[in-house]
């Protein structure tokens, strides 16, 4: 795993041993694998049999990988509840025990900055060219 990597889920498991954080850390492959094995090809939401098709959903607030899921559940997971909603609370990772940093070709995401919720009212003009 890069540095980038190591340096994104400093954050994520702040109160882990180094021991620990290690084990995660070299466990990504694996656990890939796991939830691989374990969705059958078939995606995470919908159950569709996708061979080859299905891509690597992640949580943009944490940057932790949640399961595999066909394109259509992936562009509506962001903005969708019911299935969605128990999907984003127990997907396949959380199940399994998973815990990796999602990668893709740019390298490993970053864990979301929060937004201060009291932004807009602070100052309603703030970044929109007013």
């Amino acid at each position: 795993m890069t540095e980038l990597a190591n340096e994104a889920l400093g954050g994520i498991l702040a109160g882990l041993s180094p021991f620990t954080r290690e084990l995660i850390l070299e466990g990504r492959n694996e656990g890939l694998t796991a939830i691989e094995q374990w969705q059958q090809q078939r995606c995470a939401i919908c159950g569709a049999h996708h061979p080859g098709r299905l891509v690597l959903d992640h949580d943009h607030t944490t940057a932790l990988v949640r399961g595999y899921l066909c394109r259509s559940c992936n562009v509506r997971e962001a903005h969708t509840f019911g299935s969605f909603e128990r999907y984003r609370q127990r997907n396949p990772a959380t199940i399994l025990g998973v815990v990796s940093v999602y990668e893709s070709i740019f390298g490993p995401a970053r864990p979301a900055t929060p937004v201060d919720p009291d932004l807009w009212r602070k100052n309603p003009a703030a970044g929109i060219g007013l």
